[in-house]
């Protein structure tokens, strides 16, 4: 409510969008400019119908987007995952940050004997979803065939979506072990593929970049009981284009807004303080997206991007 939270916000946006990953969207324009069927409106947060266009050029886009990117597109954790030591390392840093490159997805750890692997489970519509695992998968495969100089192929690769007409590209990128409908999307390796060492290893920056991405974790993760709460649903709201508010956020927990704030003072915290916080974390997340400080600003609600900036000075105090 504004008197909880005067920085100049501007009013709930009616379009409820979907936010995704930042260089993706601009790499897919990228490809259907080249192709002479760029759409005149772009959003980053638009992905389905970028996707869904770009297939009608290439059916298998999910799987070819990849070579589209240049080191600039690259996302920190690609990056991070060239300084790790083995390959067993650079999956596990994809499994601990995977939350500072998406809001939408989570990527877990999965054992099986002597093998071990990933899992991915997003939160979006099937073909989105198929896009989304061809791109993700493809990427780390491909980068980490470069790290370790010679090609990785798990042993096994499962997939949630149906065969595609295309699947004979698979082999080449996962193997011949494929599952398709599979309960999960997981890849599988051996334990002498995770024992590979990464060629371009660099313990200093990895150190570096791992102290830099594991305070953004903790900012993302520090509130706990009705804060942590709170902050979750404020957190996806601004994802969302929308603005907080404390009487809507209470309902949703089943509580007052009264109940609330006598709840956060409890927790040494203003509903304020709470908010610039979630906008601080998101601030860093969207940051690591590639978004400029316009979009960034849009994004938070902030009616301009002093009013934006102003605020972020109010944060770093």
């Amino acid at each position: 409510m504004l008197t909880e939270d005067k920085n100049n916000l501007k009013a709930a946006k009616k379009r409820v969008q979907r936010y995704h990953h930042g260089p993706v969207g601009q790499v897919l324009h990228r490809f259907l400019d080249h192709h002479g069927a760029a759409p005149q409106d772009f959003s980053l947060t638009e992905l389905e119908q970028l996707w869904l266009q770009a297939a009608e050029q290439d059916p298998a886009i999910g799987l070819h987007l990849f070579s589209h990117f240049t080191r600039q597109d690259w996302h920190v954790l690609v990056y991070l995952s060239t300084y790790a030591a083995t390959l067993k390392e650079s999956l596990d840093c994809w499994v601990r940050y995977a939350s500072l490159a998406s809001s939408g997805d989570k990527v877990s750890c999965v054992r099986e004997g002597e093998l071990a692997g990933v899992e991915i489970n997003m939160d979006a519509p099937a073909a989105l979803e198929r896009f989304l695992v061809e791109h993700y998968m493809t990427m780390a495969l491909t980068q980490l065939s470069e790290s370790c100089d010679q090609q990785t192929l798990p042993v096994r690769a499962c997939f949630r979506h149906a065969r595609p007409p295309y699947w004979s590209q698979y082999t080449k990128l996962f193997g011949e072990n494929l599952v398709f409908s599979a309960p999960a999307n997981q890849l599988w390796f051996e334990p002498a593929t995770l024992a590979l060492s990464i060629q371009s290893r660099n313990s200093r920056l990895f150190d570096v970049i791992c102290s830099e991405l594991d305070r953004r974790l903790a900012q993302q993760q520090r509130f706990g009981g009705i804060a942590g709460k709170l902050a979750e649903l404020a957190r996806e709201q601004m994802l969302h284009g929308e603005t907080p508010a404390l009487e809507p956020l209470a309902a949703a927990l089943h509580q007052t807004p009264r109940t609330v704030r006598r709840r956060l003072q409890e927790q040494g915290l203003t509903f304020r303080q709470l908010l610039d916080t979630v906008r601080a974390e998101l601030d860093n997340y969207l940051e690591l997206q590639g978004l400029s400080r316009a979009q960034i600003a849009e994004q938070l609600g902030y009616s301009d991007t002093p009013a934006y900036l102003n605020a972020r000075k109010r944060w770093a105090g």
